[in-house]
């Protein structure tokens, strides 16, 4: 079984030292339209602040952050932290189980290709951690990648060290998520049979 500490020590190291070249990396034009069509649901309902959760370089907060929300960025990785300052975003060092704000602090959360980092057997603490934070009613989108069963390193990783996934099904991350959100949409993009694993986009809400 991994163990949480052990898989964020090497996840940090990792992407500490990929900062710079992940930064470098285009906007996909079909993760920004996710991007945009959350920003629109968001707009619908007034939303004034947002919680960016393993953030990388910012991008995706600084989009946010131009559309005029208040956004505030997390990651494990120091680096990452910089390059998100750097844009100007408020941004700070976090682990999803240490998220060191008041309960229902934002009304909203976004989680993009970062969650696939949390052992299954931690996954819902984390989950209860990050619904701990937004108020109730709260949108969140969470973005990953799935729809075959995985957990370990893939050999192929081409980070040093290599990094530890979680994937899941449709059906069992729909379920899992379910237990803590309502499950606004879930949408798979990417979906090939020879693929390792597509993309997973989930709106979700807090219960009131």
């Amino acid at each position: 079984m991994a163990d949480y500490n052990s898989v964020t020590t090497a996840l940090r190291r990792a992407y500490d030292a990929q900062a710079e070249q992940r930064d470098k990396r285009p906007v996909l034009e079909w993760r920004q339209a996710l991007w945009s069509q959350f920003l629109r649901r968001l707009q619908a309902e007034n939303v004034a602040s947002l919680l960016e959760i393993g953030a990388g370089t910012g991008q995706a907060g600084l989009f946010f952050q131009e559309a005029g929300l208040k956004v505030v960025c997390t990651d494990l990785s120091l680096e990452m932290v910089r390059y998100c300052r750097a844009k100007g975003l408020e941004a700070y060092e976090m682990d999803f189980l240490r998220l060191d704000f008041a309960d229902g602090h934002f009304d909203s959360l976004f989680a993009q290709n970062c969650l696939l980092h949390v052992p299954k057997a931690d996954f819902g603490e984390v989950l209860r951690e990050i619904r701990r934070v937004v108020r109730p009613g709260g949108l969140l989108f969470i973005g990953t990648r799935g729809g075959k069963d995985f957990e370990g390193v893939r050999e192929e990783d081409s980070y040093e060290p290599k990094r530890f996934y979680s994937h899941y099904t449709d059906e069992a991350l729909r379920s899992v998520l379910g237990q803590f959100f309502e499950v606004l949409s879930f949408e798979v993009i990417g979906k090939e049979e020879q693929a390792s694993t597509a993309f997973q986009a989930v709106t979700l809400r807090k219960r009131r």
